[in-house]
């Protein structure tokens, strides 16, 4: 459950960027028709619904999943934007309120409370979901009396504003009384919600809404999706007209703008947002070809640009590869020398026969075993997650901060090696519940005190770093993992 919580919150931090860059472009094109700033809400309705996508260069998504899926288990969760400035700052701020890795727990604390932030979010999309139902339910019961007037329109006392409603076979449903030449407006405006479906799109949307209820960017976005909806709706039918209804239609507007529904998903004609409606009514004007054409070209390039992921290049897939493929001697369990490890020193992750020596040449603690390893190079930051095989004992034992020396000597080996990888990963499977620890670039360089890569620049540089390591876990600074006497 809570592997499906982190993919919504992905989608849901992916969308509310594309939504931000929505409102911008929104912004944009205030004196062009509102139907282009309703299309590209389509954009938003995509993220919120669609975990996957296709690859693009022109992509300006900076990630496909800030949150990593194994956030539950990793020594220091980090959250990765692909944007430098915004993950170090995000990242320092929700440290200290991090739950701390238990020595002798088989689970950490961390997945127990992603579980409970699962099932309260599930709580929250059943509670909106059965008072959303319920309001339907109670809301149709009072239009049980409702008399047709013609074909799909009824008529009724019991509601004081017109509106569509349902799903499959929809009715407009208007209040007793009406003039003539409202009536006329009144009818134009929700056939044009009938022809445009939205009377499907609104529900969808407040689906995404229920789905991504604790994001309030979302609950704004569809604020002003309906917004524009019903501003579209108003600009169709003034464009309709061969006479200059602008006066008139505003004035129905007014007398119709009392009470709205009370249902959140039905479309309502004199819905809330009059004033707003009304002004953008009186100042409505027939677009003008060129406007049109610019207004088009703009939707397409931002939908381009934002329904699309980072591209995935040659070099850019996630990818696992076996430790015979480097090596079919055994492995050392002494330190190797600089020598042996500058000889696979490489500047970018995506190297694999390098970083593949590299892990070669690490000392792993007794008992615990290589298996293989992955290589993240679909977007900045990139990654290596080296998964190792143990038991459930040996993998208990290391669940704590003051028994991983040997892990974060090994991360600090790969980081002064590697050039560009960011995140370095090591995965204890023992078949039951894994267990990740995970280190950051910036971490290793406060370690040593200044940028790791430095130490790589040659035998005597990186024969001082092997040192400066060894001297730390001896004198507790790094860590110490001590012996299997038991946790």
């Amino acid at each position: 459950m809570s592997r499906l919580f982190i993919t919504v919150l992905n989608m849901s931090l992916t969308a509310s960027y594309v939504a931000l860059v929505v409102i911008f472009i929104r912004m944009l094109l205030g004196k062009f028709p509102k139907i282009f700033s309703y299309i590209l809400w389509a954009i938003v309705l995509f993220r919120l619904f669609c975990p996957i996508s296709i690859g693009s260069s022109l992509s300006l998504v900076p990630i496909k999943s800030p949150i990593p899926y194994d956030i539950a288990t990793v020594t220091n969760p980090n959250v990765r934007f692909g944007i430098e400035s915004v993950d170090s700052v995000l990242n320092q701020s929700i440290k200290p309120s991090m739950p701390m890795a238990n020595p002798v727990a088989s689970i950490n604390p961390m997945g127990i409370m992603m579980e409970v932030v699962s099932a309260v979010w599930l709580l929250g999309i059943a509670v909106i979901l059965c008072y959303s139902i319920i309001s339907y339910i109670r809301f149709k019961a009072r239009l049980s009396t409702a008399t047709l007037y013609k074909d799909n329109i009824f008529e009724t006392d019991r509601i004081q504003t017109p509106f569509v409603l349902g799903f499959i076979r929809p009715k407009i449903f208007i209040p007793t009384g009406l003039a003539q030449n409202e009536l006329g407006y009144i009818l134009k405006h929700e056939q044009v919600h009938i022809k445009r479906k939205d009377y499907i799109i609104k529900p969808v949307a407040f689906l995404a809404v229920a789905l991504h209820w604790f994001n309030p960017i979302i609950w704004f976005c569809y604020y002003l999706m309906s917004k524009d909806m019903e501003m579209s709706c108003d600009e169709s039918v003034i464009s309709q007209s061969k006479e200059d209804i602008r006066a008139s239609y505003s004035n129905s507007l007014l007398s119709l703008s009392a009470k709205q529904s009370g249902f959140l998903m039905s479309l309502t004609f004199g819905e809330s947002n009059v004033k707003s409606r009304i002004k953008n009514v009186l100042n409505y004007k027939r677009p003008v070809f060129w406007g049109v054409f610019i207004a088009v070209i703009l939707v397409l390039a931002v939908s381009v640009v934002l329904v699309t992921n980072p591209h995935e290049g040659a070099q850019g897939k996630s990818f696992s590869i076996p430790m015979s493929f480097f090596n079919p001697f055994n492995r050392h369990k002494s330190l190797t020398t600089a020598e042996k490890f500058l000889k696979h020193k490489t500047d970018y992750v995506g190297d694999a026969s390098k970083v593949g020596g590299i892990i070669y040449l690490l000392d792993f603690p007794e008992k615990v075993n290589y298996d293989h390893f992955e290589l993240y190079t679909d977007s900045i930051p990139y990654a290596v997650t080296v998964h190792l095989k143990t038991d459930t004992q040996t993998r208990n034992y290391y669940t704590g901060a003051l028994h991983q020396a040997s892990f974060k000597k090994n991360a600090i080996i790969m980081f002064s090696l590697i050039g560009n990888v960011d995140y370095i990963n090591f995965n204890l499977i023992d078949g039951k519940n894994d267990y990740s620890m995970q280190y950051t670039r910036d971490e290793a360089n406060m370690t040593v005190g200044k940028d790791v890569r430095d130490f790589s620049k040659g035998n005597n540089e990186f024969e001082q770093l092997l040192t400066i390591l060894e001297g730390m876990e001896e004198d507790n600074q790094i860590s110490k993992s001590g012996g299997m006497d038991g946790p």
